[in-house]
């Protein structure tokens, strides 16, 4: 199920990267969201210039797939122009489609159980002392 087109926002990020997405929830630190989108320009040979969407993150491209991201690396956020929306709303169908078509264990319209922990639960299951570090290859950080 989709959000509101109200919840949707335009994040320009301290790498350059900008992304369109659906903010669920925020606090001082962090804002969750989902349905993250990456901006991508292009250019023509002839000078014109275009924008195209891929996912921000590989294999969190469903809606039910939700996304912390920490406010200290965004630089700025704004209410994307209407037709940004109905472009970002057209690229998520076309992925949602793609998705169901490819993959038969994906079914976006199926009733998914909301996790019911709160923002600070999740943070605090993600911060545990002894979880595995993705980043160095199954190396325990304590």
């Amino acid at each position: 199920m989709m959000k509101k087109d109200s919840s949707v926002r335009h994040l320009k990020l301290i790498t350059g990267e900008e992304v369109i997405c659906e903010v669920l929830d925020e606090d001082p630190e962090h804002i969750v969201v989902n349905n993250a989108m990456s901006l991508m320009q292009n250019t023509l040979k002839n000078g014109e210039k275009f924008f195209t969407f891929k996912t921000y993150m590989v294999y969190q491209d469903t809606p039910i797939n939700v996304m912390l991201l920490f406010t200290d690396k965004i630089m700025s956020l704004a209410i994307p122009a209407k037709e940004m929306v109905e472009q970002y709303r057209t690229a998520l169908d076309e992925m949602a489609r793609y998705l169901e078509e490819n993959y038969s264990e994906v079914k976006l319209e199926d009733d998914f159980h909301e996790d019911d922990r709160s923002l600070e639960d999740w943070l605090d299951e993600m911060n545990k002392e002894d979880e595995i570090d993705s980043d160095v290859d199954g190396m325990l950080m304590n």
